[in-house]
């Protein structure tokens, strides 16, 4: 084999190590999130919100991801969350502090559904 064939087989290997871990670190990156919020429950479902909507005015959410997965935190504010169907909010009422686990996902679109809530004191 000559000089110029032994580089080349060199380069190919190396760029399909090169692509392999790219591939590997790609395919691990997760697809779902979840974080916690610490607020208090503004309005309950019903009353022209969906049968799954409640309004929590929200303290900093510093572990919030973009959609690309990247930690970018969120302001504190007033906004909807939208409860799995699992997700009892039997006993609660407007007024309550609470915490929320909200489970983020990425996959096949990005979405946000509360999974836990439970008053605090």
């Amino acid at each position: 084999m000559n000089e110029i064939a032994r580089y080349a087989l060199r380069v190919f290997v190396a760029l399909v190590l090169a692509l392999t871990i790219v591939g590997v670190a790609l395919a691990s990156a997760e697809s779902s999130y979840t974080f916690n919020v610490s607020g208090v429950l503004r309005a309950l479902p019903g009353n022209g919100r969906a049968q799954n909507e409640i309004i929590v005015k929200h303290e900093r959410i510093s572990d919030y991801r973009d959609s690309a997965g990247q930690i970018v935190g969120m302001m504190a504010m007033t906004m909807p969350f939208y409860l799995a169907p699992t997700t009892s909010i039997e006993g609660l009422k407007v007024g309550d502090k609470v915490q929320l686990v909200v489970e983020q996902t990425f996959e096949p679109k990005e979405s946000e559904f509360v999974v836990a809530i439970k008053k605090v004191d």
